[in-house]
């Protein structure tokens, strides 16, 4: 029988650290958006919209791994706090289009600038390889967490 090869203790010492930053960044995204009036999958949809554009709900739902039960009831929620409005689809009239309401993102947008200059000030401290690999390990490491949420 093969011996079993242990991870070194910084694997695990690296693997803490991800939960503790995904954990932090979980609560800071529930803070955000209760300041917004939404709950945190409302909120992470609309970042969906602002990447994917105007979209259906089916894209939505594909986008997300939510139902597309769940979509439909999150866009209700968005339509009716202001966050987005829904217009037929000119190319095919049974489809729905979702989009954004510029001026009620604006105080979310806000929010997240002071993040984003904050993270682009600690990266910029980073060599230009450094953050090359910095950019792998985030993409690898999103695909892992991608991989569990359809694998089960």
């Amino acid at each position: 029988m093969p011996k079993e090869v242990k991870p070194p203790k910084e694997v695990f010492d690296l693997m803490w650290e991800i939960r503790i930053f995904t954990r932090s960044s979980l609560m800071l995204q529930q803070n955000i958006s209760q300041e917004a009036g939404l709950n945190a999958t409302d909120a992470e949809c609309l970042d969906y919209l602002m990447e994917m554009g105007p979209s259906t709900a089916g894209a939505l739902a594909q986008a997300t791994g939510l139902t597309t039960g769940a979509v439909t009831s999150l866009i209700d929620r968005l339509e009716r706090s202001g966050f987005v409005k829904r217009a037929a689809d000119p190319n095919d009239r049974r489809k729905v289009i979702v989009s954004l309401i510029p001026e009620r993102k604006a105080g979310i947008t806000a929010r997240y600038a002071r993040l984003a200059a904050a993270v682009q000030e600690l990266l910029s401290s980073y060599s230009k390889k450094e953050l090359l690999f910095l950019i792998d390990h985030t993409k690898a490491l999103t695909g892992v967490f991608d991989h569990q949420q359809t694998d089960h």
